[in-house]
């Protein structure tokens, strides 16, 4: 379902590789290698890394076995110096990185700075070098990852790309490169990054809830403890996999991140962990339990995913293909653990009426500030109302700042409100053939709300009541699918009409008052839809006022 998407913030990396080139003169041969910033939480690109590779494969390529993921579309000759393009950077030489770059990086985005300093852009050139027997490459990468830590050793907290995320990301790299070809020159670096990953910096309990990132440490802690020889490393990794495994999901098995996405990663993810524990002596009764939570988890994602096949976009998400069902009676599902309410009437009917109610635990990892009865609705084979999706983890972004507020979700917002991280709590639903209700309450402003949803499957509507009994003022928001346009829609009026290309129409209809209906608005954001990483889309962001104790919006799809 990726639609056209105007460019974001996309990271690209570029190998030029080129000869002895004069001062100011251009490069006479280019390669050009693309690399998208969202490949690290992707799941197909995870699964190259982490997950089994058919046996079919290992003897067709060998170097698959090195779980470097893709490799490079483009050579890496020897003899020739690679020159490296990460814009918004300048292009860099691979054996000539200045030391201080890794201090003090020319570029303050936090995925930029990942890739950067976890080595990451490594991955597809020396896989593609050994691929073509291009080993003096390969070895000038290697010689470049040993170069990082003789010039900017661990400093013993989180600067300087010795965070978790970065050394795990690190030791990805390393793993890569050591299985490619083991070169002993790499095991100081590796146990480094191996250490802080066994350090309190370690993203997991005790001190902090379980998480991707822990997991994906573990399952690196693993592989350089079997490369390497240090068991120590694998033992470690392997008592807490499987110790945290039941905290990682639910008992309904949705995953506690609060992203319909990176349910999908932590499912593969402990799928890659089973694997490890069965092949693990003395771990095969470990092994058959997270099986069971991994079970449990892939029947939650065939829930996250919508009639048109792609999963609903909740929390920092991406419009990607969901879990196809094998679930066959249509019913709701309620999770007041993760705060996951949803409900559906048919497995097979792609026209069928899908929607998603937002409630639970605080915002925390990857959720966003949706948890005060936020909305999502498809109906009649097209999405109506819907999340922003992600854009970018680089928190000085203002569309960072508008992909996690408020604003950019289906929710009501008192006049002068102060978010918080409060989520809210589902006090009432009643499930019945033709309709779904649900009550949901919170505090997330600082002050008592109450909303109500009623989604009605023979009227094709869903209506939400929102009440603030102590403000005379709020706002409810409501952001449409990109597809719709306007039809009707004047200031202060009770009735608007949208079209659909499928030829569908949406009437929205409010006892309150329409202040504003606007898109792709820069400054401040404003009616804008993420579709997938670092691209934004025009969609319509109403906004209805309301004064009194409550208000009432319907959204009829015909």
């Amino acid at each position: 379902m990726h639609r056209s998407a105007a460019a974001g913030a996309v990271l690209a990396l570029t190998a030029l590789l080129i000869g002895a080139v004069p001062a100011g003169a251009e490069p006479t041969d280019t390669h050009v290698i693309t690399l998208d910033p969202a490949a690290v939480d992707d799941i197909d690109a995870l699964q190259q890394i982490y997950g089994p590779w058919p046996a079919g494969r290992r003897a067709e390529d060998p170097t698959a076995t090195a779980r470097c993921g893709p490799a490079s579309p483009d050579p890496v000759p020897d003899g020739q110096p690679i020159v490296v393009s990460m814009p918004p950077a300048s292009p860099f030489t691979v054996g000539a990185i200045p030391a201080s770059s890794w201090r003090n990086p020319p570029v303050t985005d936090v995925t930029w700075r990942l890739q950067y300093e976890g080595l990451m852009w490594m991955k597809p050139l020396a896989r593609r070098a050994v691929m073509d027997g291009q080993m003096q490459s390969f070895a000038a990468l290697v010689a470049q990852a040993v170069a990082f830590h003789r010039q900017n050793p661990d400093p013993g907290n989180n600067n300087y790309g010795w965070d978790e995320g970065t050394a795990l990301r690190r030791l990805e790299t390393e793993n890569c490169l050591y299985a490619l070809q083991a070169s002993e020159q790499l095991r100081p670096g590796m146990t480094a990054d191996a250490q802080v990953l066994l350090s309190g910096r370690y993203y997991g309990p005790p001190n902090f809830p379980v998480h991707n990132h822990g997991l994906m440490a573990n399952l690196q802690l693993v592989r350089a403890g079997e490369q390497l020889g240090v068991p120590s490393w694998k033992s470690t990794a392997i008592r807490r996999m499987t110790s945290e495994a039941p905290q990682a999901f639910s008992t309904q098995g949705l995953s506690y991140e609060q992203s319909s996405m990176y349910h999908g990663v932590n499912t593969s993810l402990w799928a890659s962990a089973v694997a490890v524990l069965r092949d693990t002596p003395g771990s095969e009764t470990a092994a058959a339990s997270v099986d069971r939570i991994v079970a449990k988890a892939r029947i939650a994602n065939q829930w996250l995913t919508e009639p048109d096949g792609v999963i609903v976009q909740v929390g920092d998400s991406d419009e990607i293909g969901g879990s196809a069902a094998t679930l066959t009676t249509p019913r709701v599902l309620r999770d007041d653990q993760t705060g996951w309410d949803i409900g559906r009437w048919s497995w097979s009917d792609p026209n069928a009426i899908y929607y998603t109610v937002r409630s639970g635990p605080a915002r925390r990892a990857h959720g966003q500030h949706d948890r005060a009865g936020g909305v999502t609705f498809s109906a009649a084979g097209v999405r109506v109302l819907v999340g922003p999706g992600r854009f970018t983890y680089d928190a000085t972004n203002n569309y960072h700042a508008y992909q996690v507020s408020p604003n950019s979700h289906n929710v009501a917002l008192p006049d002068g409100g102060t978010v918080t991280s409060a989520g809210g709590k589902v006090t009432a639903n009643v499930v019945q053939g033709p309709a779904h209700n649900w009550t949901v309450q919170d505090t997330m402003f600082g002050i008592s709300h109450t909303r109500g949803v009623n989604v009605n499957r023979d009227t094709v509507t869903m209506k939400v009541s929102d009440t603030f009994p102590s403000k005379s003022l709020w706002r409810q928001y409501f952001h449409l699918d990109p597809e719709w346009t306007m039809v009707s829609a004047t200031p202060n009026s009770t009735t608007m009409v949208f079209a659909h290309p499928s030829g569908r129409r949406l009437t929205i209809t409010t006892t309150g008052r329409l202040s504003s209906a606007v898109q792709g608005i820069t400054r401040p954001p404003q009616g804008w839809h993420f579709p997938e990483w670092g691209a934004r889309v025009w969609a319509y962001e109403i906004v209805i006022r309301s004064y009194g104790r409550s208000s009432v919006t319907s959204l009829k799809v015909s």
